[in-house]
């Protein structure tokens, strides 16, 4: 289940609804979302020490485990550091021996990059949902991923989310560059950055290019918030499609 619930209207798509994790000043619809987003992000900055400045922020919340693709992780965070943006990831690890290296990674990191990095290895509820509304973008790296919820609630945010073609992933996530007429085909907009390959290589593509539209494109960046903050992935549409082939198997029989 979503964590907003089962949503059955398209008027509650477009407004982040679990305002009780957010801070007063932050709910926000479709409508103001960068106001919203730029809210959520100072927010999300004084919380976590981090330097409030205008720089792309990537989030991250995830188990850390081998299906979420976490060699992709690592590298996506030096990689968004190199292109000067900040990033914080919120996840643990069940296996002792991922979750020490990510400790160990952190300790790094917070030495180094203070300002712009920060892991929180541990689980976080109300502060998964400020990082989705306060990231400008969402990385899911998976190397398999049956369905996924993270890419649907980061657009609830109106994050734009990154992430590797497998699965759930490449179902909900239209590449803005590739998948123009596959999204068409589903009545919808492209709404996200997706790579294929579980190597540095397709990170570096895909994240590459959404920091780039954030720094160079900021006015059509928005306007791709607002895009899929109003896209409808609730059970609305597979509902009516389940309706209508039930009434054509009655016709049949």
């Amino acid at each position: 289940m979503f964590p907003f619930g089962l949503l059955t209207s398209n008027a509650l798509f477009t407004t982040v609804s679990n305002a009780q994790f957010l801070p007063s000043q932050v709910p926000y619809t479709s409508e103001n979302v960068v106001e919203g987003k730029r809210a959520a992000k100072q927010a999300l900055q004084q919380r976590l020490g981090l330097e409030t400045a205008v720089l792309p922020l990537v989030g991250i919340i995830t188990r850390l485990t081998h299906q979420k693709g976490i060699h992709l992780i690592k590298h996506a965070i030096w990689r968004t550091l190199e292109r000067n943006g900040q990033v914080v990831l919120l996840g643990s690890a069940p296996d002792p021996r991922i979750q020490n290296d990510f400790v160990n990674l952190a300790s790094q990191l917070h030495s180094t990059h203070g300002g712009r990095a920060r892991l929180c290895l541990t689980y976080d509820e109300p502060l998964s949902h400020l990082i989705y509304a306060g990231a400008d973008l969402i990385l899911v790296p998976s190397i398999f991923e049956p369905c996924g919820l993270t890419q649907l609630t980061a657009m609830r945010y109106g994050s734009i989310a990154v992430v590797r073609k497998t699965g759930g992933l490449y179902d909900t996530v239209f590449d803005v560059d590739h998948d123009k007429e596959r999204a068409q085909a589903q009545g919808l907009e492209p709404n996200g950055f997706s790579f294929d390959g579980a190597d540095a290589a397709g990170v570096d593509y895909a994240l590459n290019r959404a920091i780039s539209a954030w720094y160079d494109g900021r006015d059509w960046f928005n306007s791709l918030c607002k895009t899929v903050m109003e896209q409808d992935w609730s059970w609305n549409r597979p509902a009516l499609d389940y309706m209508e082939l039930y009434h054509a198997a009655r016709k049949i029989t």
